[in-house]
């Protein structure tokens, strides 16, 4: 079965509030080579009788390290004297730097503070998708409604119904099944829209106009007959792989070499398709044996000390960021630091190199650690 990746390339230069095409050309007239690795990888995300088959809180994350030319000056054996890897490790790995049990955990760890100070005197670039299962779990549910007055206020309304499904969690997913999603029809579909209505209703204070709005939404969506992204799915599957956060950065950056640690069931899926991009077949990646790559290596450490932070963001809420982050030790705030700078260069390289599916309130936690804190 024939695919165009090119599909990936026009999302991205589609983008209605920023022109981004020359983000790309720095990709297009060098040579350059993306490693990756992936964490928190559960492979298909589905319901049983208890909720989610994985925990909301720990978001997928594929990515790693690139560079521009042929080699890059990253001395990854240096790294590994350094951190006194044992010679017994066929492998560096996220453990070998850290024993964190959650981010702020990490950010004390000497080793974690020594990899990324030796990242960030190499000429490699960090790049990563990261998915909050919760997240995108739910966006059908705003995007079904079919009305065209309510998309202006799509992404606020996806961060208020996240909001809802994270703190009634339990009941969430109860309605969830008891509505047989991701397939809502017929009779369900009142029952399922009335049942976040609900829920919305149980929200103590004041209600917030995007509470509102949401509310509004819920209740136009619970008049339709049938509801386009809510139907013919497989059952109780939400999603069947992430597949698709593998082909993104090959259709985006398509003059780039891209070399991914060996997941064979993603491999298997690449087989069923002839990637195809301008007409022309797409050869430009590979599965490889980690132990046999030193910046895929690289990478399992840099997406797991990802994993770790965005663990950490789906935990907490802006103002425990504010608290927590007040009061930081010295080598926690020189750690930060590091991680901050790294994130920064390459969104300042381009914004295409980070790519993250989440929400609004959660982007807005982000953004207070890897902006404002050191600017």
């Amino acid at each position: 079965m024939e695919m165009d990746l090119g599909t990936f390339r026009l999302i991205m230069l589609s983008n209605e509030f920023e022109d981004i095409s020359s983000g790309l050309e720095k990709f297009d007239n060098q040579e350059c080579h993306f490693f990756y690795d992936e964490s928190n990888n559960i492979r298909k995300l589905w319901l049983d009788e208890n909720g989610f088959n994985a925990s909301v809180d720990s978001d997928f994350v594929l990515g790693g390290v690139m560079h521009f030319g042929k080699t890059c000056n990253a001395d990854v054996d240096a790294l590994k004297n350094e951190l006194r890897l044992q010679k017994s490790a066929e492998e560096m790995k996220f453990m070998h730097i850290s024993k964190g049990k959650d981010f702020f955990e990490c950010l004390s760890e000497p080793k974690v503070n020594l990899f990324l100070h030796w990242l960030s005197q190499s000429d490699l670039y960090v790049h990563f998708s990261n998915i909050n299962n919760l997240y995108w779990a739910i966006v059908d549910i705003v995007d079904t409604i079919d009305e065209a007055a309510y998309m202006p206020f799509n992404f606020q309304m996806k961060n208020e119904l996240y909001k809802i499904a994270e703190a009634n969690y339990l009941d969430f997913c109860q309605l969830l099944i008891r509505c047989n999603f991701p397939n809502v029809t017929g009779g369900n579909i009142e029952l399922f829209y009335q049942g976040i209505i609900d829920l919305i209703d149980h929200v103590s204070g004041e209600r917030s106009f995007d509470l509102e709005f949401l509310r509004q939404g819920m209740k136009t969506a619970r008049k339709q007959k049938e509801l386009v992204f809510l139907r013919g799915n497989t059952e109780r599957t939400v999603l069947d792989s992430y597949f698709d956060f593998y082909l993104r950065p090959i259709g985006v950056f398509s003059a780039a070499q891209h070399i991914f640690d060996n997941e064979y069931q993603i491999e298997k899926q690449f087989s069923e398709y002839e990637l195809t991009h301008n007409g022309k077949r797409v050869d430009n990646y590979c599965f490889v044996n980690s132990k046999d790559n030193t910046l895929i290596q690289v990478s399992d450490c840099v997406v797991g000390l990802l994993a770790k932070y965005y663990t950490f963001i789906n935990r907490i809420g802006i103002n425990d960021a504010y608290q927590m982050f007040g009061v930081i030790t010295p080598e926690q705030k020189s750690t930060l630091k590091l991680f901050v700078q790294l994130i920064k260069n390459s969104e300042y390289l381009s914004k295409l190199l980070i790519n993250s599916v989440e929400s609004i309130g959660k982007r807005d936690i982000s953004e207070y650690i890897l902006m404002d804190m050191f600017s």
